[in-house]
């Protein structure tokens, strides 16, 4: 029986982890958790892949044990799965992701910061990463040197994503000749690609 420890550790690293030792395994898993989201997280992705769950509280520590139905051997495949729980299928449409801020969400910027960095972390680890990624605004922030994203940005590019960053932004920002992933874009690229039949998620 395969043990990820995932104690310590924020979202969503600990559905992936679980996924991944799942797609590895087939079950049974023990997730161990340290929060009460990572043990609904994992729970939620768990079950909607097929697999049954067992939760043991100990304290602040939750022993979650993953089977396939009915209890042995090998369980539901997860090869497609997603972190989130509900397969790459909610992200084939969104080929396209055009990103025109450094942070994800309103409110606290330090947050906002957290959650972009997560949010493409949760990217690299799609069986199926974006075909584009087009950065504009302060967006260009995330692509050029300094940026704490580029590891993932790199990753994803790495699996084929092509990364665009806006000239006009890069100069507005003077980070042109820092650019550290990707390429320089415009504006008529940037129409000629959101005009294209490829469904757009904007951030």
């Amino acid at each position: 029986m395969r043990i990820v420890d995932n104690r310590g550790l924020p979202c969503p690293q600990p559905v992936i982890n679980t996924r991944k030792a799942l797609k590895e395994t087939g079950g049974p898993v023990v997730s161990i958790v340290d929060n009460e989201a990572a043990r609904e997280n994992v729970t939620r992705f768990a079950r909607s892949q097929g697999y049954e769950v067992e939760a043991v509280q100990d304290g602040g520590i939750w022993r979650l044990t993953i089977t396939p139905p009915g209890g042995g051997g090998q369980g539901a495949h997860v090869e497609h799965a997603s972190p989130t729980g509900r397969g790459d299928q909610a992200n084939e449409g969104a080929r396209v992701i055009l990103v025109g801020t450094d942070r994800l969400g309103r409110g606290s910027d330090e947050l906002g910061s957290v959650l972009m960095r997560s949010f493409l972390y949760t990217l690299t680890q799609l069986s199926s990463p974006p075909d584009t990624m087009i950065f504009i605004n302060a967006g260009v922030r995330l692509t050029t040197e300094g940026s704490p994203v580029l590891d993932e940005l790199g990753q994803l590019q790495d699996r084929g994503t092509e990364i665009l960053s806006c000239g006009t932004c890069l100069d507005y920002f003077g980070l042109r000749d820092k650019l550290a992933v990707g390429r320089v874009t415009n504006m008529y690229e940037i129409v000629e690609t959101l005009a294209s039949p490829a469904r757009v998620l904007s951030l």
